[in-house]
């Protein structure tokens, strides 16, 4: 402190010197300490497909074949008002006719063309195909109990667990992120498949899967680099904009 508490005349010496060891290495510049390193970003744009009768009568499936109802067109639709100002560089799709009808309605608003990724292909539940939780728990009521003991590793008859379909997305993920390492990518998917990604990124334990909500034709957004993820938004709905 007392260098620092010298007269003026004092002051106005060092600042003479400061200037003139600058000018003794001229283009020398200070060098700037960083709290973290740079990475390369890539952004996940992560779409459910809109609304189905399927879904509305509270159906498991996995059925390629279910179609976009109208509401559901029209959620593609608000989607591709609200996404074309994110600016994604490419759209992924699963094979699931009401995946592809909702990236069909989105690419015009992008100029991009989806492409087809079966990696991100929905939770397989297997001899469930079309039933709903209520008709499982009344009329197989002995399978149902055993599932619900532990609905995260226990597995539907000839189906995937959720474990599994988390272990199944992480890996694919892994190599989307390398792929498309710093660019911005529409993934136009399933409610299950969104959620595993969430819950990688945001370091959860895989029992919190069924606590995160993912409404037909809603959008999330999360960042990852090498060593993060960071979480924007979950479940925007652009059709309440």
């Amino acid at each position: 402190m007392a260098d620092e508490m010298n007269t003026t005349g004092d002051l106005s010496q060092k600042s003479q010197n400061s200037v003139s060891a600058s000018q003794e290495q001229p283009g020398k510049k200070e060098s700037k300490e960083v709290l973290h390193p740079e990475e390369a970003i890539t952004s996940f744009l992560l779409i459910r497909h809109g609304h189905t009768r399927a879904t509305e009568r509270g159906l498991l499936y996995t059925d390629p074949e279910a179609e976009l109802t109208e509401k559901g067109i029209e959620q593609a639709r608000a989607i591709a008002r609200y996404i074309s100002k994110l600016t994604p560089h490419i759209m992924l799709c699963s094979k699931a006719k009401r995946v592809i009808d909702t990236a069909n309605e989105i690419a015009p608003a992008l100029s991009i063309n989806p492409l087809i990724y079966e990696g991100l292909s929905e939770w397989h539940v297997g001899d469930w195909e079309g039933r709903s939780y209520l008709d499982l728990k009344n009329n197989d009521p002995e399978i149902y109990k055993a599932w619900s003991t532990d609905p995260i590793r226990n597995r539907p008859p000839n189906g995937e667990s959720i474990e599994d379909v988390c272990e199944r997305v992480d890996q694919h993920m892994r190599s989307l992120i390398e792929r498309y390492s710093g660019s911005t990518v529409a993934l136009v998917t399933h409610a299950g498949i969104i959620r595993s990604i969430l819950i990688k990124a945001l370091g959860m334990p895989i029992d919190n899967f069924w606590r995160i909500s993912i409404p037909v034709g809603s959008i999330s957004r999360v960042d990852f680099s090498l060593s993060f993820a960071t979480v924007h938004f979950m479940s925007l709905r652009p059709e309440q904009l």
